[in-house]
């Protein structure tokens, strides 16, 4: 009997000094691991973890990052440079302490890049399904976070609906991505190690990245990357085509249990 998708199982999981939020759609050992964005929660995955549940038949998890929602610490400041390497840590802590074994990471922009760093870095993965990740900065990137922050009181406002402390969320996580010691973070280099299947997806609309953070996404991966180019999806892509988005990570679930042969292309 498959367990009803739609009623999500909240939790509070001591990691180190951090006390991260997570929710549980299904029965069973969790399958599927949902990474949100830079400023995301499991409340703003919207209906994608039951919708990829109810795809699937296996238990998807979602998290929150310390300092997102309702998870600890606050940041009392910008985040280091090396911030996401820090959360592909705590990350891979996170699945140690909940028992779960080699799980399909499915991560959104930031998410999708602490999945891939998690991977990068031998953590136990079956697969990367990497929506709309970052691996280096681009300026138009740069920009639109910078345009962000002109309107920081009305995103701050938007914010508060999913999160305990949004404000100091936005300042730690907007300040590292204009500030000038990151301008040349790139994790590039590192991809090569992916041995998983990986998914890299971006929306052919995408406002904080051009179609070079795709290829060379993929480029830098290599033989384990695939590439899926979404027409007319912009950024939050699992809010603007939410079918789209579980029906491709059901497919990649049931293709690698079928095959662990990654597959390249476009």
């Amino acid at each position: 009997m498959i367990p009803d998708p739609l009623v999500a199982v909240v939790s509070v999981v001591a990691v180190g000094s951090c006390r991260l939020r997570t929710a549980t759609w299904g029965s069973g050992p969790v399958e599927i691991v949902l990474l949100h964005d830079g400023l995301g929660s499991i409340s703003q995955w919207q209906e994608t973890p039951a919708d990829i549940a109810a795809a699937t038949g296996v238990a998807v998890m979602a998290y929150e990052r310390a300092g997102h929602g309702a998870s600890t610490p606050v940041p009392d400041g910008p985040w280091p440079t090396d911030w996401l390497h820090r959360e592909a840590n705590v990350f891979g802590d996170l699945l140690r302490e909940m028992e779960i074994d080699e799980p399909l990471l499915v991560g959104h922009s930031d998410g999708g890049t602490t999945a891939l760093l998690h991977a990068a870095g031998g953590g136990a993965c079956r697969g990367v399904v990497a929506l709309a990740a970052h691996s280096w900065v681009e300026p138009c990137c740069s920009e639109a976070i910078i345009a962000m922050r002109r309107s920081s009181h009305r995103i701050v406002a938007s914010l508060a609906t999913h999160h305990d402390a949004p404000a100091e969320l936005f300042e730690a996580w907007s300040n590292t991505w204009v500030s000038d010691a990151f301008a040349t973070w790139n994790v590039r280099p590192l991809l090569a190690s992916i041995t998983a299947p990986t998914l890299v997806v971006q929306g052919d609309q995408d406002q904080y990245a051009t179609d070079a953070q795709l290829t060379e996404t993929a480029a830098a991966i290599g033989a384990n990357a695939t590439m899926m180019r979404l027409a007319g999806a912009g950024h939050i892509i699992h809010h603007e085509q939410p079918a789209v988005v579980a029906a491709l990570v059901a497919e990649f679930y049931n293709r690698m249990g079928a095959t662990s042969t990654p597959t390249q292309g476009d």
